[in-house]
């Protein structure tokens, strides 16, 4: 009769584990266009105002002396905003991680490091927005299929499934653990602005965000809330009403109306003035002919002549040509296929070291437009229908002196809390000024 064998699971005890290197991130951490946006640490005071000339200036005539008249000029006002990204470490962690032997990195190190990557994630997300701190907005139209859904709908608190419509869903905005609040009540759909966060600034209405279904177009976050309470109620009694409404959104934590400005405010607002709507303003200066965006809604697939298009467009408005186009994955992917033989690979190297520290350049792919060679730059913030074509001399981080850096004024990144932690804040104070006439934007391509 055999006797028991010797194996991993009778003596499963008596071996070891080997623990191989920390892994490379399994996600896209590269803010490749905002790192090019040069930066400038010199607001003091309580606003910025810089001088725009818009037109011409002195008169002109022939056969008789003009009349003489005064130029066009405006005020761009810039007000200061706040950006933050924290990080807590509990002291023992510390401690016990502060040789490779207890840990697969130090908690003094990595977590400092991750708050920097998140911090220039969150930028880059502003970048692309329209200033009110907005992820998302909800569905227009009332169907089943977005409607909100609960694990326990006689609970606030609870786990939410939220999907969105194509249109209003960008995966890059959402990102796992973080924490997000819902905004109802948006009076005015250019700006974000009129509505109310629920919960306001207490953490009571904070939810995690706790999976991303990117292909769904859903996400699916736990905390609790009144209001996704009352939709999923809504959808549950009668499939179709539940969905988020369309003046409402998601936005990120205690962020509603705080993010910098960022260029889908300056687009939004351009089509409204565009399309009559009056009242409108960028920095404190009222949008018109000569302060507004070139935006083209192609409303098909992406050409070259569409891409001509805006790009002299933009030189015809302003005088200066792009610099830089910014697709989406998306279109980039059918700008390699457009055109084989107008295009050629260049490196790029950034300018934003008022924010990082450790900077690569990177390959980037030219596209020949009538105006010259330009690079060609995909970024995850873009949504997939659409095109940026932007001039990086005429976009500007203006922050207060240091620049965006650790709160450590007494030497110290590290702030004892309450408990038996630490943390760590990585700020900036400033604004982003973006000068709307030397900027495109081609939206509505068939993706």
């Amino acid at each position: 009769m055999a006797g028991e064998t010797w194996s991993l699971s009778t003596l499963s005890d008596s071996f070891k584990i080997k623990y191989g290197k920390l892994a490379d991130k399994v996600y896209n951490a590269g803010n490749p266009v905002t790192m090019q946006v040069s930066t400038k640490n010199d607001f003091v005071g309580k606003q910025m105002i810089d001088d725009n000339p818009l037109g011409f200036s002195g008169s002109v005539g022939s056969r008789i002396m003009p009349k003489s008249n005064v130029g066009n000029y405006a005020n761009s006002v810039l007000t200061s905003k706040k950006i933050y990204a924290t990080v807590v470490v509990d002291r023992e962690s510390m401690k016990a991680s502060s040789t490779s032997e207890g840990a697969f990195f130090k908690f003094m190190d990595k977590p400092v490091k991750d708050a920097m990557d998140s911090f220039d994630r969150n930028r880059s997300r502003m970048f692309y927005n329209d200033g009110s701190g907005i992820l998302a907005y909800g569905a227009a139209g009332a169907t089943a299929a977005t409607d909100v859904l609960s694990t326990n709908l006689a609970s606030a608190t609870a786990t939410y499934t939220i999907p969105f419509v194509a249109a209003n869903f960008n995966e890059a905005n959402f990102e796992e653990k973080d924490f997000v609040q819902v905004v109802t009540g948006i009076t005015n759909l250019v700006t974000g602005s009129g509505g109310s966060a629920e919960g306001g600034d207490t953490e009571t209405n904070l939810l995690e965000v706790v999976e991303v279904d990117a292909a769904g177009l859903k996400i699916k976050v736990t905390g609790t809330s009144a209001l996704l309470q009352g939709f999923a109620q809504a959808g549950n009694t009668t499939p179709g009403t539940g969905e988020l409404p369309a003046n409402a959104a998601i936005v990120m934590q205690r962020s509603y109306e705080g993010d910098l400005t960022g260029l889908r405010l300056i687009s939004k607002a351009s089509v409204a003035f565009d399309a009559g709507t009056t009242g409108l303003s960028l920095y404190g200066i009222p949008l018109q002919r000569r302060w507004r965006m070139f935006v083209k809604n192609a409303s098909g697939a992406l050409t070259k002549s569409l891409i001509n298009q805006v790009a002299i467009g933009v030189e015809k408005r302003c005088g200066k040509a792009v610099t830089m186009l910014v697709p989406s994955y998306e279109q980039f992917a059918k700008m390699l296929d457009l055109s084989e033989d107008q295009k050629r690979y260049t490196t790029v190297m950034p300018s934003a070291k008022g924010f990082q520290k450790a900077i690569f350049g990177f390959e980037a792919v030219e596209y020949l437009t009538t105006t010259g060679p330009v690079p060609v730059i995909p970024d995850r913030f873009v949504k997939p229908d659409e095109i940026w074509f932007l001039n990086k001399n005429y976009i500007e981080y203006r922050l207060r002196p240091e620049g965006a850096k650790w709160a450590d004024e007494d030497g110290t990144v590290f702030l004892r809390t309450g408990n038996d932690s630490y943390e760590a804040t990585y700020a900036a104070y400033g604004e982003c000024f973006i000068s709307p006439p030397f900027q495109g934007h081609l939206t509505g391509l068939t993706v």
